[in-house]
């Protein structure tokens, strides 16, 4: 190949005497100058070649930047990434990101790519008071500037990132003032249970509470079970779970409460039926059993019919159940954790009573009459 700053002329050399041909050669060079720039402009700064018997257009250098998704979904107080492939020049290439909104940040990791590197990661994070809504970044490209090339090279790519609000909160429109949500499931089935054995619960609620370790709690909102009587929540973060069932005509005689640590949990839960109660005499510890009994002018005696609530935490119901007809009740699995018990039934005077359960606890109760 011969370079258009080289005098030759393609085909057999020229024999003139030195002063002759260096002129001779000065004038080559002049047109061969002009004809290219009329020919064969510069193309992204690369200049032009010379190949003896044609001229060759240059080749347009180019730089392939693609993203391994075109959207990200990123809860408030949650982080993403997304993974770049590209194909740097020889000269490198330098990555910049625009179109952040407010409360969200992004990095790239590396953020100059050498000739060779082909990936770098963008990581972005929405912080806690991150406004929901939906924002389109760009992620540019660029050669380092002032090459001798002639110019810059750009390329660039577009990613839809969509800011969600109190991820896994039952009420999106009106978030708690602190993080909520998380990558962790809870799943199970809801058995009824009756005397004469279990069932799965078809259509059953299913409410579940989150309570962080410094005190913060909220409502992950509700599900209802399949066919089979099962259950899932997702997007719960590492903290207590309260589980709570029932609904209408039902109630749930053994709490249950999950520490979530991990990606994923397990919980069955039980149901009974309201018009036929179940007082255990021996239930799954810890555990609190007992009598309510109405106070009369001429002594006490078993008030059937009773709704008992077992409440723990900002009056999370974890527990309910319905006594007999000799009055009594039974809870199983209460958590340990500082609660309060209380009947309530139509016409009666509702009082509650703070507990600690661990074991087997026995504790009487009694209501009057309004």
């Amino acid at each position: 190949m011969c370079s258009v700053l080289q005098p030759v002329s393609c085909g057999a050399r020229s024999r003139m005497p030195g002063p002759k041909r260096r002129f001779a050669a000065v004038d080559d060079v002049i047109r061969l100058r002009k004809f290219v720039r009329r020919q064969l402009p510069a193309v992204f700064g690369t200049v032009a070649m010379m190949a003896c018997g044609q001229v060759t257009e240059p080749v347009p250098a180019a730089i392939s930047l693609s993203l391994s998704a075109s959207s990200l979904t990123l809860p408030a107080g949650n982080t993403g990434q997304v993974v770049l492939t590209v194909v740097p020049p020889p000269a490198g290439l330098r990555l910049n990101l625009r179109g952040l909104p407010a409360g969200v940040s992004g990095s790239m990791s590396p953020a100059f790519l050498r000739q060779g590197e082909t990936r770098s990661t963008l990581t972005l994070v929405a912080d806690s008071a991150a406004n929901p809504g939906d924002v389109t970044l760009t992620i540019e490209g660029l050669t380092p500037g002032g090459n001798d090339a002639g110019g810059t090279l750009q390329a660039t790519a577009k990613l839809h990132v969509r800011v969600t609000g109190c991820p896994g909160y039952a009420i999106p429109s009106s978030c708690p003032p602190f993080p909520t949500g998380g990558n962790n499931a809870i799943s199970g089935v809801v058995l009824e249970r009756s005397k004469t054995g279990t069932s799965p619960a078809s259509g059953a609620p299913v409410w579940a509470w989150v309570q962080y370790a410094n005190g913060n709690g909220y409502s992950a909102g509700r599900v209802l079970t399949d066919a089979d009587g099962r259950y899932r929540f997702s997007i719960l973060p590492n903290a207590l779970v309260v589980l709570q069932t029932g609904g209408a005509g039902y109630d749930q005689p053994c709490a249950s409460t999950v520490e979530l640590s991990g990606p994923s949990a397990t919980a069955n839960l039980e149901v009974v039926a309201q018009a036929n109660p179940i007082a255990e005499t021996g239930p799954a510890q810890p555990a609190l059993v007992g009598v309510v009994y109405e106070t009369t002018v001429s002594g006490r005696r078993p008030l059937s019919g009773a709704r008992v609530y077992f409440e723990v935490l900002f009056e999370i119901v974890a527990a309910t159940t319905t006594t007999d007809e000799l009055g009594r009740y039974s809870f199983c699995r209460l958590p340990t954790l500082p609660g309060t018990v209380t009947p309530v039934k139509a016409g009666y005077v509702t009082a509650g009573r703070s507990v600690s359960v661990s074991g087997l606890v026995e504790m009487d109760m009694e209501m009057k009459r309004q």
